[in-house]
């Protein structure tokens, strides 16, 4: 039986899965297992898995015939009989004392509170894209960031979630939590609420340092913040008691921009005037300001004109997460209408 298990949920990572496997390999605490569940990878995924197994005995696979990543967590955390048990992103790779770090901040205050888990900061890698470094900055903003693991701290705190957790597998066990597979999004984070529900506590820690790769362009990331939205959506369906306003403003962000469009339309057409107009247009003036305002917090701290995508991200993560909302209010309970 090791110390600590990683469980690492894959589908189709052929481009970063050895950097992962590598990063946990290297880790400063040696007395660990590294649980790779694969959801049928149709690339050279399980091959490069099955190389590094023959000169790692510390690595396992298995497969999740589910393919989606709360199943795969399901299966990597049944298997395990560590002590402790943490999971991280095929997609992802971690600083050499990550476990380290959690395991010692575990033991440092799992006697001052009920503690269930300790979870990482998450960063964009070096090599990571340009956009996604600009991307990873507007979500450590309050304008971009509220209310998400993204935000930043430079201190070990409680929080309501996290990511890449190290758990301890008894609590685990003895409360039966599992990740709840209808969710393909926000699944951590009802994992971690129903942990919170029960009485313990989740910390953060600054200093646990996971490498995460994200969307390289503003499609691929448009298209990710509707499914944020939608798996919100359905957290909090399934938790009422978590809505807060700032999980709704998306959604009333999107409604404006349809309100404030057809108003465009009806003083071209001369049905409402002018003042009526401007009116209707503050909410967006004092957006665009806003946006303005944090665009070039990142222009100057990116020192690169480039970073000026970041006009184009704030808009794209607000309007995409309030359409996916939306989405699943309109489609009901599992956010579709068939």
């Amino acid at each position: 039986m090791s110390l600590i298990d990683v469980v690492v949920a894959v589908r189709n990572e052929e481009k970063y899965i050895k950097k992962c496997i590598k990063s946990l390999q290297e880790q400063t605490i040696r007395d660990i297992k590294i649980i790779i569940v694969d959801g049928m990878s149709s690339d050279k995924t399980r091959q490069i898995i099955k190389e590094m197994m023959k000169r790692d005995k510390r690595i396992r696979m298995l497969l999740n015939k589910k393919k989606i990543v709360s199943a795969g967590r399901n299966i990597g955390f049944k298997y395990s009989k560590a002590e402790f048990i943490a999971y991280i992103d095929g997609h992802s790779f971690a600083e050499k004392n990550w476990l380290e770090t959690l395991y010692r901040t575990f033991l440092k205050f799992e006697k001052r509170y009920k503690l269930a888990g300790v979870g990482s900061t998450h960063l964009s890698p070096s090599d990571d894209s340009f956009f996604s470094k600009v991307m990873d900055s507007c979500f450590k903003t309050l304008f971009g960031g509220i209310g998400s693991s993204y935000m930043k701290s430079d201190k070990i705190e409680k929080v309501e979630t996290a990511a890449f957790v190290l758990y301890k597998k008894s609590v685990i066990e003895r409360e039966k939590i599992t990740y709840d597979e209808s969710m393909t999004h926000c699944e951590d984070t009802d994992f971690n609420y129903r942990l919170i529900k029960k009485g313990y506590t989740i910390l953060k820690d600054p200093n646990a340092i996971v490498y995460y790769y994200k969307r390289k362009n503003l499609k691929d990331f448009f298209h990710q913040m509707i499914s944020y939205g939608l798996g919100r959506y359905k957290f909090i369906r399934k938790h009422p008691e978590t809505l807060r306003i700032y999980y709704v403003l998306p959604s009333i962000f999107v409604i404006y921009s349809m309100v404030f469009v057809i108003s465009i339309a009806l003083n071209y057409f001369k049905f409402i005037t002018n003042k009526t107009l401007l009116l209707v247009s503050v909410p967006f003036i004092l957006y665009t300001m806003l946006n303005i305002c944090e665009t070039v917090k990142i222009v100057i701290k990116h020192r690169r004109l480039k970073a000026l995508i970041s006009f184009l991200i704030f808009p794209a993560e607000h309007f995409g997460y309030g359409l996916g909302f939306l989405k699943g209010l309109i489609g009901g309970k599992d956010g579709t209408n068939g």
